[in-house]
């Protein structure tokens, strides 16, 4: 009974909407939709789509729709940016998409992990002609959902960039270089130093916290975190350390920072907004972070990054970029997450938790190997390029 209630939805939903209501699509894209709904990090390395799309279409707008909780639309944020929250009705989220009709989008683009399916229902709510997402083998999806798909490419190792330049190639129907880089917006740079009194480039940014503060396999142990401060702090008194973090991190934080007697310490985590942490981060030394998204923020600005792995696997732009300094210490069973936890047979990071409560991966990188790259960086045998093109 319920099978058959789900053809009868899918029957009517598509007829109407998909097929009577849906406007014919222009034969040039002027004005496109990006979804937004994803991590941080992973939304970062979306940004090559924005660019992409200004070069391949001269005069088009992109737009970006996220939930209120992810912060991406301070990533972009010269960009018009559309917020549904994720806790809306179901009746709020139809009258939403119902009201997005007036903005008459040419294309919408879903990546993989950013393409929920009450947004793709959505996107035909709001008369989007062109509906371009990812499909891949095992998943069911109704065949009406998008007019341009897009099978995902496991054969060999690829940058997460390459998968999203892959839904652009598809739209295009035609091949073009692909930059590597991903980027993020400035505005207000500086503000963030004279808040809080630093100097450009005369403090570290450390993030000891992630996951916003839940349960996670990528964080290194407290106690390294610990040392390490204290031998930077020891050492090189010219440069201050700050604390980042969001606001679920700050127990974390709070308890590294308070077993430390420093006056170079400043723990700023759950005390800043996304605009101030670009900043901080732009203007710091260098950054040493988890897999994160302080991580690819990082890498957009072009910083240098010290950026510690475990179970994860550094994606392949981020382990040829020169500033991206990339501590690991592989062991058997690393890495045993992918781009996408849970997908393509890759443990989520609940799974691999319960397996491994303190990853063996992230106790065997040592305090040394990140404080002699540290060194390195403060020692100027590695160069900085704090130019944003």
């Amino acid at each position: 009974m319920k099978n058959y209630l789900i053809k009868i939805f899918h029957f009517v939903f598509k007829t109407f909407f998909a097929v009577i209501l849906m406007p014919r699509s222009n034969k040039k894209i002027t004005k496109v939709l990006l979804s937004g709904y994803t991590g941080l990090g992973h939304f970062v390395l979306k940004s090559v789509i924005v660019k992409k799309i200004e070069e391949l279409y001269p005069g088009s707008q992109v737009y970006i729709i996220t939930g209120n909780s992810f912060g991406n639309e301070f990533v972009l944020d010269n960009y018009p940016t559309i917020i549904l929250k994720q806790e809306s009705r179901a009746i709020n989220k139809i009258m939403f998409f119902l009201k997005l009709r007036k903005e008459k989008f040419d294309v919408v683009i879903m990546p993989i992990d950013a393409a929920p399916n009450f947004l793709i229902r959505g996107s035909i709510l709001a008369g989007i002609p062109i509906r371009v997402g990812h499909v891949f083998n095992g998943e069911y999806l109704p065949e009406y959902y998008y007019t341009v798909k897009v099978p995902v490419k496991l054969g060999k190792v690829r940058s997460e960039l390459d998968m999203n330049y892959d839904l652009i190639e598809a739209l295009y129907k035609g091949n073009f270089d692909r930059r590597y880089e991903p980027f993020v917006n400035m505005n207000f740079n500086g503000i963030a130093l004279e808040k809080f009194g630093l100097q450009k480039e005369k403090y570290i940014c450390i993030q000891m916290g992630s996951a916003n503060g839940m349960e996670t396999t990528k964080r290194w142990l407290e106690n390294n975190f610990k040392l390490l401060i204290e031998k930077l702090s020891d050492n090189f008194t010219g440069y201050k350390i700050i604390a980042l973090g969001d606001k679920g991190d700050a127990i974390i934080v709070d308890r590294i920072c308070n077993s430390i007697n420093s006056d170079n310490l400043l723990n700023l985590s759950g005390k800043t907004t996304l605009s101030e942490v670009k900043s901080l981060i732009f203007n710091c030394k260098f950054l040493i972070c988890h897999d994160s998204g302080l991580l690819h923020i990082g890498n957009a600005l072009k910083k240098n990054v010290i950026a510690i792995y475990g179970p994860s696997d550094p994606d392949f732009y981020a382990d040829n970029l020169p500033t991206c300094h990339i501590i690991r210490e592989k062991i058997h069973c690393s890495p045993c997450q992918g781009l996408f936890p849970g997908k393509f047979s890759f443990l989520t990071e609940a799974e691999s938790l319960k397996l491994c409560s303190v990853p063996e991966c992230m106790q065997a990188v040592t305090v040394d190997s990140v404080y002699n790259k540290c060194v390195e960086l403060l020692n100027g045998s590695q160069t900085n390029s704090s130019v944003l093109n």
